[in-house]
């Protein structure tokens, strides 16, 4: 007996399962698996993860069961809570609590499954197990059809030869309705054949018709869902059946035509319950139909092997034989499968654990910035609190610009301390991690920020003129492409982070290359000439005296808080943030993806590198680098709000010593923040209650260090003002 279990992104790794070894609650039931089908959902989330996923995890929702007493039963794939509205009314797979069987529980990938006693739904007699395993499948084309008018002779176009645009073309028939199947790929036309020909089904791949009652689409593709809208007629029906590919964009202009042809649009997503149950019947009349629909049936080992092939859409059902009587009923399919044994797969190479420290091989620039930080020399110390405490004021008045003052001096190794040049590197990057709906803002927003970033228009730029602070947008992970700007350093990674709820967020060669990047733009910026005021005089060459970090990423504040649960052990639920602008439900739902990562990909907390590359974004990478590169020049950092304390966090982890360099620059709104300063002791020096991150904070903060440094340097002392000692104030 085996189960597979799905570890990673294309990872679906082979484990022995003993016999009872799984122990049924009071609501459940143990189950033999019969047969389980590999669905596209089961490939794509091999491939790409999925929203709801929860790993580690045993695929599968497309099955055929029997129980102890030797009944025979397919399975709804949900567990609904019964109480939402969503429930109450009937619809219960839009439950709020909706418990998926393959992405929140175990599921039929294994010899031996657990399911609820209320979601068994019994078998005819001598239905075929094969065909069992379509009940999920035809349930969710119960469903849709369940939204559209039920009026014979209709003609429904259905995009998609796939194995759902086929069902939904035969249950069409079986309606009284009319179909036609658009297909644009020959050979799976020719695939198809002899399903077409036995059920007597029109599949074309064009046609000059318009004007359909009903569109369905049952394929990804959006230019499938945009012909939909053009060749429904007024008045016409659109069943949003198939999820279409991420991250493509649909012309208003085809959106209108919904407004023009007042065009009903509904979604269909999975299925209740209920749809299953009246899917049986339909199964039962077709059973030979829908053998047809089976590219092969295999030995449960063959599944790792298959997930190419099915995310190909070259091929059509895969049926896992858990009970050994089923394979080789159906002649054709792969002329060879190879079977992956548990033994073989114990032999896999381990997976190589990141190092805690950049190797000099690895990076020569990041080794030698990272060690050449040193603790600031604290003799000078009590001189520069001495010097504070003396100046013409009660002892203590000025509070943390006193502080700061102090701070100055130390790390300029001097009792004069003074801010010449000052810099603001607003780093940019997009995360994959928004995949999991974690923002209130679509991902193109990073893109539209920086243009508006280069055209003068953001806060932050109001805040660097303001107070006379240079100001460099950094790309190190935009999706969107720049054309050259004056303001624009260029120095992309890759285009945004992978999706951490899934994988790790970067390679561990990309989040080396994302702070050796960030410190080359630091030290290429310090050593460039300063442009001088008046115009005609010689420009000036001085290192950056302070330096600011902004930041823009959608998605950014799950990453930082994720970072900050990592490192600190500061929970989930207390560290999940509204980021840009999440409503209750969302900002549950951020705090459920939180929970999940941080099981997942589980970091050593000690290890800055590690946490970075699993958790991080490519602008946090940049803020980290560029911080750890000014440092090792002697030069103030001032973080801003919780994005780049995150990024504070994760330099403090590779070097401690850091941490004397770092100036909390404001309090942010998010609880995160506070964990992550607490940690590294450090407290902001403003609270405007501000939360619009880019850098504005530590702007301000930049503005009060240099305030700090001109007390230190030339307020002037109780002599120097010949206020009398016995005069002065206490």
């Amino acid at each position: 007996m085996i189960r597979m279990v799905l570890t990673g992104l294309s990872s679906l790794e082979i484990e022995p399962m003993k016999e009872n070894a799984l122990v049924p609650g009071p609501d459940e039931v143990l189950l033999d698996v019969l047969a389980c089908a590999i669905c596209r959902t089961d490939a794509k989330m091999w491939e790409q993860g999925q929203r709801d996923l929860i790993l580690p995890r045993v695929p599968g929702h497309e099955v055929a069961v029997r129980d102890r007493q030797g009944r025979y039963f397919t399975v709804w794939p949900g567990k609904s809570c019964g109480t939402c509205a969503y429930c109450r009314n009937g619809r219960e797979n839009l439950c709020e609590e909706m418990k998926i069987t393959g992405f929140h529980n175990d599921g039929g990938f294994a010899h031996q499954m657990i399911a609820p006693k209320e979601s068994l739904i019994p078998l005819p007699d001598g239905m075929d197990p094969v065909a069992a395993c379509f009940s999920e499948p035809v349930g969710c084309v119960v469903n849709c059809f369940e939204k559209l008018p039920d009026v014979s002779g209709q003609r429904v176009l259905i995009f998609g030869g796939g194995t759902m645009g086929l069902i939904c073309a035969l249950y069409a028939k079986w309606k009284g309705f009319a179909p036609l199947v658009l297909e644009k790929h020959e050979d799976k036309i020719n695939r198809v054949a002899p399903f077409i020909s036995a059920c007597d089904i029109c599949v074309e791949k064009d046609s000059h018709d318009s004007e359909f009652e009903v569109a369905i689409n049952a394929c990804p593709d959006y230019i499938a869902f945009c012909q939909t809208l053009v060749k429904t007629g007024k008045a016409g029906h659109i069943c949003f059946f198939s999820g279409i590919s991420k991250n493509e964009n649909i012309e208003t202009n085809l959106l209108n035509l919904i407004h023009y042809k007042e065009m009903v649009v509904t979604g269909a997503y999975g299925m209740k319950k209920s749809d299953m149950e009246k899917a049986i019947p339909f199964i039962e009349a077709h059973e030979k139909q829908l053998r047809l629909l089976v590219e092969d049936i295999v030995p449960p080992g063959s599944a790792p092997a298959l997930m190419a092939n099915v995310l190909s859409g070259k091929h059509l059902k895969y049926i896992l034989d858990f009970s050994g009587e089923l394979h080789g009923k159906k002649d054709g399919g792969l002329a060879s499968v190879d079977v992956i044994s548990p033994e073989a797969d114990a032999q896999k190479t381990p997976r190589p654990q990141s190092s805690r420290t950049v190797s000099r091989t690895e990076s020569a620039l990041c080794h030698e910035t990272i060690s050449g930080i040193t603790p600031l020399d604290q003799a000078l110390l009590s001189r520069a609190v001495a010097k504070m405490d003396d100046k013409s004021k009660p002892l203590g008045a000025l509070g943390r610009l006193e502080d700061i003052g102090v701070r100055m001096s130390l790390i300029q190794n001097t009792l004069h301390p003074k801010i010449r040049r000052k810099a603001m590197l607003v780093f940019a990057g997009d995360h994959g991690i928004t995949e999991e709906g974690i923002s209130a803002y679509p991902t193109e927003v990073t893109g539209q920020m920086v243009d508006n970033f280069l055209n003068g228009g953001a806060s932050i730029n109001v805040f660097c003129r303001h107070h006379e602070i240079e100001m460099k947008i950094v790309d190190l992970g935009v999706i969107k492409e720049f054309s050259p700007h004056p303001d624009l350093i260029m120095a992309k990674v890759a285009k945004g982070t992978k999706n951490f709820a899934l994988q790790a967020a970067m390679t561990r060669q990309e989040m080396v290359l994302a702070l050796e990047n960030a410190m080359k733009v630091f030290f290429d910026l310090n050593a460039a000439p300063l442009n001088a005021e008046p115009p005609d005089t010689d420009p000036i060459d001085r290192p950056i005296d302070i330096l600011g970090l902004g930041e823009v990423g959608i998605g950014n504040t799950t990453s930082a808080a994720a970072i900050i649960c990592a490192a600190t052990g500061f929970a989930p639920a207390d560290a999940a943030g509204r980021g840009t602008g999440l409503d209750n439900k969302g900002l549950t739902h951020k705090i459920e993806v939180l929970e999940k990562v941080l099981q997942f990909q589980n970091p050593d907390p000690a290890n800055g590198l590690e946490i970075l590359q699993k958790l991080g974004g490519f602008e946090i990478a940049g803020m980290a680098g560029a911080a750890l590169a000014a440092a090792s020049k002697g030069c103030a950092v001032v973080l801003d709000g919780v994005i780049s304390t995150a990024a504070g966090l994760i330099a403090y982890l590779i070097n401690p010593d850091i941490k004397e360099f770092l100036i909390a620059g404001h309090k942010s709104v998010e609880r995160a923040q506070a964990a992550a300063l607490s940690f590294m002791g450090l407290e902001p020096v403003v609270d405007f209650s501000m939360r619009v991150g880019e850098g504005t904070g530590a702007a301000l903060a930049i503005d009060a260090a240099d305030l700090a440094c001109k007390i230190m340097s030339e307020m002037a002392s109780f002599d120097e003002a010949k206020i009398s000692r016995s005069k002065r104030p206490s």
